[in-house]
Order: structure tokens, then C-alpha cells, then sequence
């Protein structure tokens, strides 16, 4: 966002860079020492979900798939900064309903954390932080997240509070993150297969976002 939205939780820092004839402000946001470029509310699936399908690892290696790397180990330490037993904070069912959850400081607007991270979160980062996800998952399962099928989709950690639902699109999440990790990100070898996956590869490989 451009540097005149004073609304932002931070007033970006960066510089304008042209691609391909368009002026682009690649402004980012610091925490904990590491700058990062914002998502809307701070979620990870708003940074990550992207990457299940768009070789953003791979080919952004000084843009998206940096940002999404300072995603994942921001949530962390924000996790570990408000005394969490568990990390991966994102919009999720909750035991009434639906909400936004995020980590905070990582968001233009910043959806509240509610104490609540979902399971969803965590694998969409095993590509960045695969001990830590591993790790995390055999935490929520000690928090009784594990139902017939599956992880259930949030926890509170404050009142141990479980909402125990599947969502699909969470559920999908899921799936699709194990299945490229599994198998060296083979539903983004077929998105790219396709020419509209085709399209944004030369940008991804071209950004350089001003977070190095």
C-alpha cells in the first residue's frame, strides 16, 4: 500500500521499481528485526495459499517466495512472543461459527489473534519450515485436535476451546500442501503445465521485493 495510507498498522518503507513499464511501490513492514511485505490481515493463508498452486518458492526466490518464508517464521515468533503453545494463526471455524484470526503485526489492517491458530496454517508451511510444522502438528495433536478424520479445524489456546469441524476449504489446504511436499510440488508442476501458469513466470522471476 502506498505510503500516503496513514490508516496502516506501519507506514511502509521501500522504493518504486518498474516492471515491464508499470511503476510498482514494493513498500514492506519490520518485526522482530525482518522486513517483510504485509498481507491484508496477517493470516497465513492470505500469504501462502498462493504458493500451492504458483511456483512462488521456486522462482521468486528475492520476492514472493522470500515473503512467504518471513511469513511463516514471523508467525512463529509472534506465537512464541504472546506465550502460545502452538503456532499458525488464519481464518478458521470456530465452536459458533467462522472468524479471521491472524498474527497480528503481519496484517495492513491486522485481524486479532483470539488465541486461536488452525491446523490448515501449519501445513501450508511445511515448504519453509518443515521440522517446525512436524513439530507443531504432534502439539496440536497432544491439545486433542485429532478427530476421526483428521485435524479438527482450530483451538483456542487460552480456553482449549476445539472447533470441531472439517472445512473443505481447509481440508484442501491440507491436502494440497502434503501432496507438494511430499511429491516436489506436483500440483504446481501441473498448474504450470498450463499456460495460464505459464504467464507469471518471468515476473516471479524478475521481482526483487526491498526485504533482502
Amino acid at each position: 500500500m502506498p505510503l500516503e495510507w496513514d490508516w496502516q498498522s506501519q507506514i511502509p518503507q521501500g522504493q518504486t521499481v518498474n516492471y515491464d513499464g508499470v511503476d510498482v511501490f514494493e513498500g514492506s513492514y519490520e518485526y522482530k528485526g525482518k522486513k517483510f511485505v504485509p498481507s491484508w490481515g496477517g493470516s497465513m493463508f492470505e500469504g501462502l495459499m498462493p504458493g500451492l498452486v504458483i511456483k512462488e518458492k521456486d522462482l521468486g526466490t528475492q520476492a514472493l517466495g522470500l515473503n512467504n518464508k518471513r511469513h511463516v517464521d514471523l508467525q512463529i515468533e509472534y506465537a512464541k512472543e504472546k506465550g502460545y503453545a502452538a503456532w499458525g494463526f488464519s481464518p478458521s471455524a470456530t465452536p459458533t461459527g467462522y472468524s479471521e484470526f491472524a498474527a497480528t503485526p503481519l496484517g495492513i489492517s491486522g485481524y486479532k489473534d483470539g488465541a486461536t491458530v488452525t491446523a490448515h496454517a501449519t501445513f501450508l508451511a511445511l515448504d519453509y519450515a518443515p521440522e517446525e510444522a512436524r513439530k507443531n502438528i504432534k502439539t496440536l495433536k497432544k491439545l486433542n485436535m485429532m478427530g476421526e478424520y483428521g485435524l479438527y479445524d482450530s483451538i483456542n489456546l487460552e480456553t482449549k476451546e476445539i472447533a470441531k469441524a472439517y472445512l473443505a476449504l481447509d481440508q484442501g489446504m491440507i491436502m494440497i500442501s502434503i501432496a507438494n511436499y511430499l511429491e516436489d510440488g506436483v500440483i504446481r508442476d501441473y498448474f504450470h503445465s498450463d499456460p495460464i501458469g505459464q504467464k507469471p513466470e518471468e515476473l516471479l522471476k524478475k521481482e526483487v521485493f526491498s526485504i533482502q
